[in-house]
């Protein structure tokens, strides 16, 4: 009896692992959700006009990641997903920078412009301390 218990507990186990091995894995609805947002976000931040690789990656992998959801491939979905989040951060950082950049550079044309018109010399900008 006792071999036989012994089968029956290794066959058990078997079927077990096996049975989980072969689970499928959960959609990844959270993921998607988030990298809907990023991509979203990074839209709203204007990522289209000053981080455009970026932003279009970031759509790339989102629709990647909807493409593998409809061939219920869970687990390329979600790393395109995550992929497409990332991107979507990033896209909205060099959003931020590139509009920050465009404010910089009006400023240092207005702070121009008021010098000509007062005639106020430029002094040569020095570097290091003396």
């Amino acid at each position: 009896m006792t071999k036989r218990r012994t089968i029956a507990w290794i066959t058990f186990s078997f079927f077990a692992i096996g049975a989980v091995g072969c689970a499928q894995t959960k959609p990844p609805l959270a993921e998607m959700q988030e990298a809907t947002r990023s991509v979203d976000a990074a839209r709203d931040a204007g990522a289209a006009t000053y981080a455009s690789a970026e932003f279009h990656g970031a759509q790339e992998r989102l629709g990647q990641a909807r493409a593998a959801m409809r061939q219920e491939d869970y687990d390329l979905a979600t790393q395109f997903a995550d992929e497409a989040q990332v991107a979507g951060v990033l896209a909205q950082a060099r959003a931020r920078l590139g509009k920050d950049r465009e404010r910089v550079d009006a400023r240092a044309r207005e702070n121009e412009r008021l010098r000509n018109d007062l005639s106020v010399p430029v002094e040569p900008k020095q570097e290091g301390f003396q």
